[in-house]
């Protein structure tokens, strides 16, 4: 085995310290080595000769090199299945899942190191890295070099215009619920059908709150993401949107809506805003939520809304808050504690409309007649005509109603006369009376004149 360049100088300066032709003080500043290193190479020498200058480790296989059967095995993997995952939610499914805890022993930046080597990139890649990505492909391609099947397929993938991802910064003088941030994204987040993904972001500690999907941006949304907040965490002092109308009127006024009502009789704080930046928390964790969640319900072959709202908030959100958010600080938190019923949660959050009680018992709403009945017993409740009914359409799309201070369940009635009639004895004829006109009736005097 030859010596190395920098080993046959090593053996050269040694040979001249035994020959005389150097100093040992030589030595050292040649080789720029201590007394004590000199001696043990001047032994080395005199044992083994130049043999003893070769490094102990040529030639030998490291014993922390990464076999390249894992980085194939790992590079089929993504590129079969988690081909639109990004290197680091890829990283972590591997690590994490129990279906490959413990098969990879490898880290991040080795395996990142050796995905860019065999000209693998993530989805959220730089720009630069995409430019040199591209050149190198294509001239590949170009030269008609043999490429694997998948490596096409993932370049022609990634063919598109990636957006550089945001800084995540800690936002320590907030506390927990002092603020929380409400915002929709609209996406095919499943399937081929555009649905809208409601989320509610704590400023504070960056703790996803819940979300919810509605195939449109829709109040009830926001009441979903209200009412399951509260019950997991508590009522936030403060509330922070877009000026949509379901937060705010024309006159951006907020107490006036059916959300800003609800925010005033929970004492909530609501706060409107057009610049996206002010609420900036949601939109992040919005682009994170695309980077991951959809290449997540590719993977599980989540393509209905029910399965997708399960999935994000019992699978999907606590691994993320795991992940970014910082822990609950009980003594800064500004969440208070929720002492509401389920029940009464569910009446307060909800939609109120004024009605008028009909000469029927009843109400009218969406072109249908609805009737109050006591909801533990189920019994019809009768109200006098043009009493004054609050029509409440609850968070979860159930019917109530408020009349005098109570409320009743409203089921709807399938017939339904116009009018209330008086029974009368069928067995007795009624006379009908035929009409005859008074002596001054206009058409009396033009007969008279006549």
């Amino acid at each position: 085995m030859e010596l190395s360049v920098k080993e046959k100088n090593t053996y050269d300066t040694i040979s001249k310290v035994i020959n005389g032709k150097l100093t040992r003080k030589e030595a050292m500043v040649t080789l720029k080595k201590s007394r004590q290193q000199i001696y043990r190479l001047i032994n080395i020498y005199n044992v083994k000769g130049e043999s003893g200058f070769i490094h102990g480790n040529r030639g030998k296989t490291p014993i922390n090199k990464i076999k390249q059967t894992m980085i194939d095995e790992l590079e089929k993997l993504y590129l079969t299945e988690y081909y639109d995952y990004n290197f680091e939610a890829f990283y972590d499914e591997v690590s994490e899942n129990k279906k490959y805890k413990g098969k990879y022993d490898i880290s991040y930046s080795s395996l990142y190191r050796e995905f860019l080597n065999d000209d693998i990139i993530s989805p959220i890649a730089h720009k630069e890295t995409i430019k040199l990505y591209n050149e190198t492909m294509n001239k590949a391609i170009e030269n008609k070099k043999d490429i694997q099947e998948e490596k096409v397929e993932l370049f022609q993938s990634r063919q598109i215009t990636f957006e550089k991802a945001h800084t995540r910064k800690s936002s320590n003088m907030f506390g927990f619920g002092q603020e929380v941030q409400m915002d929709a994204c609209e996406k095919k987040w499943f399937g081929e059908i555009v649905t809208y993904l409601h989320l509610a972001v704590d400023k504070g500690t960056k703790k996803v709150l819940f979300g919810w999907f509605e195939y449109e941006e829709i109040t009830r949304g926001y009441f979903v993401l209200l009412f399951n907040m509260i019950i997991n965490y508590g009522i936030p002092k403060r509330i922070k949107t877009d000026n949509r109308t379901t937060f705010s009127n024309q006159e951006n006024k907020v107490d006036t809506t059916q959300f800003g009502v609800i925010c005033k009789m929970l004492g909530i704080e609501l706060i409107t805003t057009s610049v996206a930046t002010a609420k900036s928390n949601v939109e992040r964790e919005n682009k994170t939520f695309k980077d991951r969640l959809i290449a997540e319900f590719r993977h599980e072959s989540i393509t209905n809304i029910d399965e997708a709202n399960r999935y994000l908030n019992e699978i999907f959100i606590p691994k993320m808050n795991k992940k970014f958010s910082y822990e609950i600080d009980p003594k800064t938190s500004k969440m208070k504690p929720n002492n509401y019923s389920e029940q009464e949660l569910n009446l307060i959050i909800s939609e109120k409309y004024t009605r008028i009680i009909d000469n029927a018992s009843s109400v009218k709403y969406n072109n249908k007649y609805y009737t109050p009945v006591n909801p533990n017993t189920g019994e019809i409740i009768c109200f006098m005509k043009k009493t004054e009914c609050q029509f409440i359409v609850t968070y979860n799309a159930e019917y109530w109603c408020e009349i005098e201070d109570g409320y009743y369940k409203l089921i709807e009635l399938e017939n339904r006369d116009t009018t209330m009639k008086k029974e009368i004895d069928s067995d007795k004829p009624t006379k009908q009376i035929k009409y005859k006109p008074p002596v001054n009736h206009p058409w009396r005097k033009n007969m008279m004149l006549r």
